[in-house]
């Protein structure tokens, strides 16, 4: 092989080397770009959940805050064990039993009842103002004397959409944070074997959750 075909094949290896450098510069580039997205991608989603855990604990403090003020304006309906406040996994839990709220298998609100009504109204329509609540009703196992077909899964119902009329209808509260829901007998909080438990069954539970309605809902 003379100077000038030995000339010819380093040329032909020093462009070879140089396409491959190009390639693999450009491999390394898009590499880079995609390693900075993934960066910066993971970047955000730290700082949403960053953000979220500020949100939830700022709203269990607003929970618990609201928690001291019902056990104060319901201190004589706890001191009878007709009102239990806690706070859970779910939220803001008041439970009401039955008879400080209705009549004997009726649906609708006794004036103690909606003096109670209004006292807790009083902490939602505060600081818990944008805070979403659910209304529970809870029977015990016993079916409805006189009834006429009403079993305890409406009659649950109907006392959980009781309480919601009065926040809406009388203490004008925003619709949109409320939601309803009946589970009969079938949720007990205590044995449906002696009237204690029974009358402990007999309730209904607003909930109020550590989540807000959006500032658009909100308004």
């Amino acid at each position: 092989m003379d100077h000038r075909e030995r000339f010819f094949f380093l040329c032909v290896a020093v462009f070879a080397m140089a396409g491959c450098t190009s390639a693999d510069d450009q491999t390394l580039r898009q590499l880079s770009r995609q390693q900075s997205a993934t960066i910066e991608s993971l970047d955000n989603e730290i700082l949403r959940l960053n953000q979220e855990l500020e949100e939830t604990a700022g709203s269990r403090k607003d929970l618990q805050t609201a928690k001291s003020e019902i056990e104060k304006i319901l201190a004589a309906q706890i001191a009878r064990e007709d009102v239990q406040v806690v706070l859970d996994s779910r939220g803001l839990v008041t439970t009401v039993l039955d008879h400080a709220l209705f009549d004997p298998d009726e649906a609708q609100l006794t004036p103690a009842g909606e003096e109670t009504l209004e006292k807790i109204a009083s902490v939602l329509s505060g600081d818990l103002l944008k805070n979403r609540v659910m209304l529970e009703g809870h029977t015990d196992d016993q079916p409805i004397e006189g009834a006429n077909g009403i079993t305890n899964w409406e009659y649950s119902i109907g006392r959980a959409a009781a309480v919601l009329h009065y926040f809406l209808d009388v203490q004008e509260l925003a619709p949109e944070r409320f939601g309803v829901a009946g589970y009969a007998e079938y949720r007990p909080a205590d044995s449906n074997t002696k009237e204690e438990g029974r009358d402990r069954n007999r309730r209904v539970e607003i909930i109020v959750l550590p989540e807000k309605v959006s500032d658009a809902q909100g308004k």
